[in-house]
């Protein structure tokens, strides 16, 4: 016994000093990566029930990388850009489409700068679908409330178009959070530096144009300049007032026009270009039915004399006009919106925006406002500044810069946009964020490049900036917030997330029948073979039986009497 101790131990030595290699092979785990493409509780809870149920038969990986067998992905929706991973993934994608809920703001629309001192008007479209009862938009920044609406379900599927005013405060650029239920968005909006410019053109003195010019030259926000012919070829300008059919108008936010009838047709088509090109806003205060050039501008209209000064019923929040002599505007097509109308069941409309190409074009038929521009603490006044740097701040800037989303999440993609108007075809094109250069490629729109980025994975301020040359150079920049809190209003055109289980070969499952998706993907991914080299003698275990012969071997021959 005593040698067999002695051999095994000598068999051991000689077998770790040559470390021989042995080939096996043998079943592995299959790597399953489970996404969530959301930041939910019910996206949470069915991955965490994935990970413990698959956890035993699958290497779980939190991404589709090169090696994953399969995967999962748990969400309402798919955005390409957003996951470019599960985009070229060529393997099986089963998917998890989590349920909807009843609230859902679908969108926001905000201006993206205001003046300083300057109520921020939002609004939301907000998707019912079987909701009951009342639901409140609220919009808070920095977590305090600053408005509410409320809105009472009465279909199974309903959208509700809420507006909200607020006076923001802090430090711009300043984020807006909207909810509506256990739904949430946000919104940024910038400060706006340089004051809202205005042109102001009377082909004849008019009292209607009259008032409500000096009721925005009253206030600091905007920059007006003026001009108004008060004879033939004799007018009282201001100094930087450039003539309608100056190019030069084009640097304006708006242009309101007055004495409608004494217009020629160069200066209409001027308007139509500026609007249509340009994307801006014209205003139009009749004073009497129009004629002559104008008609192309405001085809017709019927005249309302009122016995006493009616108050319109205001659409928005601005205060309201009241008036006696009223020319009631009749614009065909789409895109209108009505923003005053006569009172009690008549409402026929009176103050009306229209679409015009890229711009709108603002029709006012309460011709007489202006005779009551002293009642209701000054109503005429505080109706034409509002509804002027409305239209106004809605309007794009010659060099257009527009990020979506905004804000941004920490290491979200984000699309740029660069508009200018009316630049050449040789114009030059650039973009970059906090100096690093963005590629940029040409639409199909002329005058519009597009590129993408990543933001920062830190919570920062990031400025994008983008630069036209066309023999003069033009920029423009956008202040963007990073943030780990973002959430973006959802989107109804976005593809469900079914559509990616059946172009790969999966099945899409609802969260109550998460084990029927279990049970497809342990049928479907079976595991994979592989060969591995082993050196079984590197084991530290050996050491055990080497000192357990050496041991017997001596204890044998103490037993013995031998040394």
């Amino acid at each position: 016994m005593t040698r067999v101790f002695r051999v095994i131990a000598v068999l051991i030595a000689i077998a770790g000093a040559i470390d021989p290699a042995i080939t096996l092979e043998g079943a592995v785990r299959p790597h399953l990566a489970v996404v969530a493409l959301e930041r939910s509780a019910s996206a949470d809870r069915v991955r965490t029930q994935l990970v413990r149920d698959l956890g035993a038969d699958f290497e779980i990986v939190p991404a589709a990388t090169s090696d994953a067998s399969a995967a999962i992905a748990i969400g309402r929706s798919f955005v390409p850009s957003n996951s470019p991973e599960l985009s070229s993934f060529g393997r099986m994608i089963s998917t998890v489409t989590t349920a909807p809920p009843a609230v859902t703001i679908a969108g926001i629309s905000a201006p993206r700068a205001v003046p300083p001192a300057t109520a921020i008007h939002v609004e939301a479209d907000v998707d019912g679908r079987n909701a009951s009862g009342a639901t409140d938009l609220i919009a808070r920044i920095d977590g305090i409330e600053v408005a509410r609406t409320t809105h009472r379900w009465t279909r199974a599927s309903e959208r509700w178009r809420a507006a909200l005013d607020m006076t923001p405060f802090g430090d711009a650029p300043f984020v807006i959070r909207l909810d509506a239920g256990s739904s949430s968005a946000d919104v940024a909006v910038e400060r706006r530096q340089m004051p809202i410019r205005v042109l102001s053109h009377d082909a004849r003195p008019s009292w209607a144009s009259t008032f409500a010019r000096r009721a925005l030259e009253a206030d600091p926000r905007f920059d007006v300049q003026s001009s108004v012919a008060s004879s033939r070829g004799i007018a009282a300008r201001t100094a930087d007032s450039p003539a309608l059919t100056d190019m030069d108008a084009g640097g304006f936010d708006a242009i309101m026009v007055g004495g409608l009838d004494a217009l020629t047709a160069a200066e209409v088509r001027s308007l139509d270009r500026y609007m249509r090109v340009r994307g801006g806003v014209v205003v139009l205060l009749p004073d009497r039915k129009v004629a002559g050039a104008a008609v192309d501008l405001l085809p017709a209209g019927t005249e309302r004399l009122l016995e006493r000064p009616a108050a319109l019923t205001m659409t928005g929040v601005a205060a309201a006009l009241q008036a006696t002599e009223l020319l009631l505007p009749v614009v065909p097509g789409a895109g209108i919106d009505v923003v005053a109308a006569m009172p009690g069941g008549d409402g026929a409309p009176v103050v009306v925006a229209v679409a015009r190409g890229a711009g709108r074009l603002l029709i006012s038929g309460a011709m007489d406002a202006w005779r009551f521009r002293d009642a209701n603490d000054r109503a005429f006044d505080r109706f034409w500044r509002a509804t002027v740097a409305g239209l106004a701040l809605a309007a794009p800037p010659p060099v257009d810069i527009t990020v979506t989303p905004s804000p941004l999440g920490t290491g979200e993609r984000a699309t740029v946009v660069v508009r200018a108007r009316g630049a050449a075809a040789s114009a030059r094109f650039s973009a970059s964020v906090d100096d690093r250069p963005i590629r940029l490629w040409p639409d199909a729109e002329r005058g519009t490049y597009n590129g993408e980025f990543v933001a920062d994975i830190a919570p920062r301020l990031s400025k994008v900036r983008a630069v036209v040359a066309d023999g003069i150079e033009r920029s423009a920049s956008a202040a963007i917030p990073v943030r780990t809190d973002v959430r973006h209003a959802s989107d109804a055109t976005l593809a469900p997330l079914a559509m990616l289980a059946s172009a790969h070969g999966g099945v899409d499952a609802m969260p109550e029948r998460v084990e029927d998706l279990e049970r497809f993907v342990r049928g479907s991914v079976k595991p994979g073979r592989a060969r591995r080299s082993a050196r079984p003698m590197r084991s530290a275990w050996w050491f055990g039986p080497f000192a357990a012969c050496l041991a017997g071997e001596w204890w044998l021959r103490r037993r013995a009497g031998r040394r």
